[in-house]
């Protein structure tokens, strides 16, 4: 099981969606990368920082649009460096 809250507390939120947009094929829905947002991480961004920084990545091709108003890997997508190290019970 993913421990979310650390990683909302110790990795850049960029990490955060570049993880979450890689994990599935069809990546993560904005509802739901809202909701981490919100229930992990209200300290750290808000909802008009969160729209802007996933436009942001959007324009570099780190996420693309999945076509059912979410996020998956974009062209330029990396995997962040938490998620190789296998922190936060990623596998």
């Amino acid at each position: 099981m993913i421990d979310f809250k650390p990683m909302f507390e110790n990795e850049q939120i960029r990490d955060i969606i570049l993880f979450l947009s890689g994990r599935k094929g069809n990546g993560i829905s904005h509802p739901q990368l809202d909701g981490y947002c919100t229930m992990y991480g209200t300290q750290r961004i808000s909802n008009i920082e969160l729209i802007s920084l996933v436009k942001n990545m959007r324009e570099k091709g780190d996420i693309s649009s999945n076509g059912k108003g979410g996020y998956k890997k974009g062209p330029n997508w990396k995997e962040p460096k938490f998620v190789t190290e296998k922190k936060y019970g990623i596998r």
